[in-house]
């Protein structure tokens, strides 16, 4: 059985090193099938992508417009615009209950009655809770074909 497998390594150890045109390569039908189904993909593909290279070329180059840009400039500082108003708003927030945990502080450390100055930061406390932002939103209809263009 030796013998055997000593004959299979050293044919195998020629053929990997010669290959003429009288090598023999074996292959199931399956894989044949599967090489030339791989090779039309790509081929398929590379046509494909060289008749969308040859399409893109054709177009027009996509320019922003003026119109667009001022858009979206506008949307931009409105966008600043509302967050520096919410952060006005969360440090007026931030300022009242600063003020009203000193004065519960106060009270609570001192046993004195509220003077009022609690109700008053609660009140404050509520319309700084009521004020919202403005909001703006800006819509545009833009004509766009089935591949996403203008």
């Amino acid at each position: 059985m030796s013998l055997l497998i000593k004959h299979a390594h050293h044919s195998t150890r020629l053929m990997s090193t010669k290959i003429s045109e009288n090598t023999n390569i074996q292959l199931d039908l399956k894989t044949v099938i599967a090489i030339i189904m791989v090779t039309a993909s790509f081929v398929g593909m590379y046509y494909t992508l060289q008749a969308d290279i040859e399409e893109a070329k054709e177009l027009p180059p996509i320019e922003v417009t003026r119109l667009e840009y001022e858009l979206k400039e506008e949307w931009n500082e409105k966008m600043i615009i509302q967050l520096k108003e919410r952060v006005e708003m969360l440090e007026q927030v931030d300022d009242v209950v600063f003020e009203e945990i000193q004065v519960i502080g106060t009270l609570v450390k001192d046993g004195t009655e509220n003077d009022g100055k609690l109700e008053e930061l609660n009140r404050q406390l509520e319309e700084i809770k009521n004020q919202k932002p403005k909001t703006t939103v800006i819509v545009k209809e833009i004509q766009v074909d089935k591949k996403g263009r203008r």
